[in-house]
């Protein structure tokens, strides 16, 4: 694999790691949601059926960041956390499709096997094709179009059809699923544009991060009563990680410009 000149690789790379780690921590929160006990068994609350719904977010951020960084390591990365997210949402299906398991869960759990799907054969383009530059835009292109898939169908669709199994659509709902969506879209194109090798793009990722990661920390002081202090820490530790994404890819936006511009002593007269 050719790499592409990029003097700011490695804090663009802590950025998008940083980015990942802070959607990984809604596993976690997930764990702590004061609802029914988690368990073992063929239910909603089965402890793995819980953990790799929530851990697909920052799958999938980690895929997006790699792919526009094309960085062989982070994409290697992210070849061998995709493909083992992928072969266990594959084994939940068989599960599901062996004890008959409600069809909206089923289609659930085959949409989280599609995006794993698209955004791996996207960061395999992006490890893979031999013009560096054409390997990047492939598969930045191709993991993109599942991360949209993956943030649409969690934050919209799929609470919709779980609403429309329970009786109708709450409308006061509507506009609560389409803020998390623009939220998740927006955190997927702070991780894409971290990675992309320009000091426009990381310092534009850098402000998308720092909002969203603003918005999470002041959500998290309303939950504390709500949802409990354990959740409401493990927001906050999201929100902090978020933040942490934003001086990496700020010092990778610099060291791109450094590393072109000439310098001054040896420039003929």
């Amino acid at each position: 694999m050719t790499p592409l000149p990029d003097a700011g690789r490695r804090p663009a790379a802590l950025s998008i790691l940083a980015l990942a780690l802070a959607a990984w921590t809604a596993v976690p929160q997930r764990l702590l949601l004061p609802r029914g006990e988690l368990d073992l068994g063929f239910t909603t609350n089965n402890v793995i059926y819980v953990m790799e719904n929530a851990a697909t977010a920052g799958t999938v951020l980690l895929a997006v960041g790699a792919a526009a960084l094309r960085a062989r390591r982070l994409l290697v990365v992210a070849v061998v956390v995709v493909g083992v997210h992928l072969l266990v949402q594959a084994g939940t299906a068989v599960v599901q499709l062996a004890l008959g398991a409600r069809p909206d869960l089923l289609l659930g759990t085959l949409a989280e096997i599609f995006v794993l799907a698209v955004v791996g054969t996207g960061v395999l383009l992006a490890l893979l094709l031999g013009d560096p530059r054409t390997a990047r835009r492939a598969g930045l292109v191709v993991v993109l179009v599942g991360a949209v898939i993956h943030t649409l169908w969690t934050s919209v669709l799929l609470p919709v059809v779980s609403m429309l199994s329970f009786g109708g659509v709450l409308t006061g709902m509507i506009g609560s699923l389409l803020l998390s969506a623009a939220l998740g879209l927006l955190v997927v194109a702070a991780a894409a544009l971290c990675g992309w090798a320009t000091p426009v793009t990381r310092r534009i990722g850098a402000l998308f991060a720092a909002v969203v990661a603003v918005l999470g920390l002041l959500a998290a002081a309303g939950s504390f009563g709500v949802l409990g202090a354990g959740y409401a820490v493990m927001q906050i530790l999201q929100g902090l990680l978020m933040l942490t994404a934003v001086p990496f890819a700020v010092v990778a936006a610099r060291r791109p410009a450094v590393a072109v511009t000439p310098d001054p002593a040896t420039v003929e007269a």
